[in-house]
């Protein structure tokens, strides 16, 4: 799924990789962190090889190769929004390697960034404490997801 050439066209379309940092990106992510209380939280663009980083918070990376992809999970289920309260007790993440070994993640929130009916990336979250969310929370991940949809396409539209 990663791989797909029409996901890759629909994301080269929105003409964001590597590109320079953005408020509107910036803003989702500082939102985001301090709504859910996390150390991390990053704007994800799913290219073929890699997660590359638009906006993030508490990781000085730029990128992360896709076979450490947390949110290479949406390429093989249907939910538009995950919170994964204990990851150590998840039977999809609790061998991931970031989960048994440093930065040991705890925690994982994320929501599906889909653009011309394809998954272009992720509005995510980590801590490396397990954390309960509130609905209100899982709102507010509902609402950040449906505005980051909206403003690929509003960059589309502009182009």
């Amino acid at each position: 799924m990663r791989n797909n050439p029409e996901r890759l066209q629909a994301l080269k379309s929105l003409a964001l990789l590597d590109t320079a940092s953005e408020v509107v990106y910036d803003d989702l992510t500082r939102t985001l962190a301090k709504a859910f209380d996390v150390p991390i939280s990053m704007v994800n663009l799913l290219d073929a090889d890699r997660d590359w980083f638009k906006a993030c918070i508490g990781v000085s990376l730029a990128e992360s190769p896709a076979e450490t992809s947390f949110c290479e999970i949406f390429f093989h289920c249907d939910d538009d929004l995950l919170v994964i309260p204990d990851t150590t007790a998840d039977p999809y993440f609790s061998t991931h390697p970031m989960v048994v070994g440093a930065p040991f993640i705890r925690f994982y929130a994320s929501a599906r960034l889909a653009f011309d009916g394809h998954t272009v990336g992720t509005l995510c979250i980590y801590d490396t404490r397990p954390k309960d969310v509130s609905p209100e929370q899982v709102e507010t991940l509902r609402i950040m997801r449906m505005a980051a949809m909206e403003t690929l396409a509003k960059r589309t539209r502009s182009a």
